[in-house]
């Protein structure tokens, strides 16, 4: 089974963008417009891997990670961080963050990454 990646960002066009580049690469990636709703599908989707926007209309990136690290079995659910300003010095301070982009996305670094993280895509 594929390993399945939960895409939490409220901005269409990027959305589509990592959606098209990881359904490539065969992740079963399931999309969330906000915080709220992410926090909803970990519950039914138990993501190996989670991309988050950090500016979110309702919910940041960051209350997000708060809210994760209290639901049992996610405490230790890795995180890829995106954002769209060039300085993320706080952001390794959240436990369970394994790396971050400055939007427009370069997939094939985030692709890169995301193997880094979770090995080879049992397919």
């Amino acid at each position: 089974m594929a390993h399945k990646i939960l895409l939490v960002d409220d901005e269409r066009v990027n959305v589509t963008l990592v959606k098209f580049g990881l359904a490539e690469q065969r992740y079963d990636v399931v999309v969330a417009g906000d915080g709220d709703e992410g926090l909803e599908k970990i519950e039914s989707q138990k993501p190996d891997l989670i991309i988050l926007d950090i500016q979110m209309p309702n919910m940041s990136g960051y209350e997000f990670m708060s809210e994760l690290k209290m639901r049992q079995g996610f405490e230790t659910t890795p995180v890829i961080m995106l954002t769209a300003n060039e300085t993320m010095e706080d952001v390794f301070k959240l436990e369970g963050v394994k790396a971050y982009f400055i939007k427009p996305v370069k997939l094939s670094e985030m692709i890169a990454k995301i193997k880094f993280i979770l090995g080879p895509n049992p397919v």
